[in-house]
């Protein structure tokens, strides 16, 4: 029997809370008019790819986690782009 150890489950966690922010930067996306709603947006995007950097190679998410900072960042700069001008 193989138990997982405990930094595979920190992995597992890593890459869910990642993927959880990912999903409200999304809905907020969808919302946000405000610069300072735009912002917000940012600093969930920011923090997404943050923890997409922290799945170390060793985890079965690591290939997903590298493709979902490529798409992160793209959505970060769009948000980025109204937090500044606006909508």
């Amino acid at each position: 029997m193989i138990s997982k150890s405990p930094t595979v489950l920190l992995e597992t966690d890593t890459f869910r809370e990642a993927v959880s922010k990912a999903i409200n930067a999304a809905n907020l996306t969808q919302s946000a008019k405000s610069q300072d709603e735009w912002k917000t947006v940012v600093s969930q995007w920011e923090a997404a790819i943050a923890l997409m950097k922290t799945v170390p190679s060793s985890s079965p998410n690591y290939i997903i986690a590298q493709q979902k900072i490529i798409e992160y960042h793209k959505n970060l700069n769009y948000a980025e782009k109204n937090a500044v001008g606006g909508k």
